[in-house]
């Protein structure tokens, strides 16, 4: 009985995956866009700076005064003086001062756009990591029923042939001891699920107790090129070293406007003014204003160099922690790659291949229990690995995606695409 129960959890272990519907990895990422908080703050954040672009570059509102007056006439008899005033006053910048204004806005709402993709690469990395560790903890699940309920026949088994006086009673008691420590496993994975659960219904922002389905595993592929071009793909489109990037052109531009606090602003006003008796006047005037205390606009532009510095600086590390993350990420996808692909290959088959020698010397009387326990032990370790292997190489596919800022097997097409735009620029000139 015991032999055939191996055979089954043999056939039938591969094979198994949680019961329910099959959870579509790509339709999780579109429903994390559209009600992850995180990316919907970041989305309307990058959104309110780049509707203050335009308004920046408007010159201020023109002022309307009106003044009603009467002056006494100082004779009795005689009516007090009725005057009327009405003035308008345009203030006009010095030409420069609101463009580059509305430039900052323009490079602030470029860095806050970067940022809400980084986020949402963020928020795509963990929702692919617990959708794969769902699948993990489901293969270990099934793994740890499938234990149970061999180690319940064995446990059976053993006690029918120990009251035979076939085996002794130290068979039942490792089978009693197999069987608790599998029903302990047992548990710890269907908590470890629901645990797992509740962290990816929060990312797509729905009730924590939210049946999901079965996951399925990441497919195993190999990166389209090699580090060299990967590196150059993630200088190109990574976000947070886009952010730097613009945080420079920023920098630069704020020290432009602050070079032009130093010039005047001017000012147009017209006038007219009406009167009981008499005709009206007109008054036409022009004002300009300059700046008296210069401590104001060379403190900013001192503060706007020193700023620049800080900006350059800050690109350099944020280039640097790209660089080290991609090859580091490259290395460890490679890493698991090769190993799950191992265990595929032979490690596995190994495993499989002394179980069954094993519970066929078991079956034929010239083995003990305890070899042929511990083979089963180890399969089941083996087994469990592979799965580990096979969610590390998911998990840093997914980290290499977020350092990319592109999906790593889109990444020929996307190098493709970069060289095929500087040669439409050019051909446009």
């Amino acid at each position: 009985m015991f032999r055939r129960c191996i055979i089954f959890v043999l056939l039938v272990l591969p094979r198994l995956s949680w019961a329910g519907e099959v959870l579509s990895l790509p339709e999780l990422l579109l429903r994390a866009r559209d009600n992850n908080p995180e990316i919907l703050a970041s989305r309307h954040a990058w959104k309110v700076k780049r509707d203050e672009v335009t308004p920046t570059a408007a010159w201020p509102d023109p002022t309307f005064t009106f003044v009603d007056e009467k002056f006494p006439s100082g004779m009795n008899g005689v009516d007090p003086e009725h005057v009327q005033h009405f003035r308008v006053e345009q203030m006009i910048p010095f030409p420069g001062k609101l463009t580059n204004e509305s430039r900052m806005k323009y490079h602030e709402a470029l860095i806050e756009e970067a940022k809400y993709r980084a986020t949402t690469l963020e928020v795509f990395r963990d929702v692919k990591a617990r959708y794969y560790q769902l699948y993990l903890t489901d293969r270990l699940v099934a793994l740890a029923q499938q234990s149970v309920d061999v180690m319940k026949q064995a446990l059976g088994s053993a006690q029918a042939r120990l009251a035979s006086g076939q085996a002794s009673a130290s068979d039942a008691f490792m089978a009693q001891t197999e069987l608790s420590r599998m029903e302990n496993m047992l548990f710890e994975q269907q908590q470890a699920r629901t645990l797992i659960q509740i962290e990816l219904n929060t990312l797509l922002n729905q009730p924590t107790d939210t049946a999901l389905g079965a996951a399925q595993p990441p497919e195993l592929k190999d990166p389209p090129v090699g580090l060299s071009e990967l590196q150059k793909l993630a200088a190109l489109n990574n976000p947070l070293y886009l952010a730097a990037m613009h945080e420079i052109n920023h920098s630069r531009v704020m020290m432009t406007h602050h070079r032009l606090q130093f010039l005047p602003d001017f000012g147009v006003m017209v006038e007219r003014e009406t009167a009981d008796a008499g005709p009206a006047g007109r008054q036409i005037g022009v004002s300009i204003s300059f700046p008296l205390w210069l401590q104001r606009p060379i403190g900013l532009y001192r503060s706007a160099k020193e700023h620049l510095s800080e900006a350059e600086a800050s690109s350099q590390a944020m280039r640097n922690m790209v660089a080290k993350n991609v090859h580091s990420e490259f290395i460890e996808t490679n890493t698991y790659l090769t190993q799950t692909r191992n265990y595929e290959a032979s490690i596995l088959p190994a495993a499989l291949s002394n179980l069954k020698i094993t519970q066929r010397q078991y079956a034929s009387g010239q083995g003990d229990f305890l070899r042929l326990l511990e083979a089963f032990r180890t399969w089941i370790q083996t087994h469990n690995e592979y799965q580990e292997k096979l969610y590390r190489y998911g998990q840093h596919w997914s980290e290499l995606e977020r350092w990319l800022g592109v999906p790593p097997e889109k990444a020929k097409e996307a190098l493709e695409q970069e060289k095929v735009m500087p040669m439409e620029m050019n051909h446009a000139k």
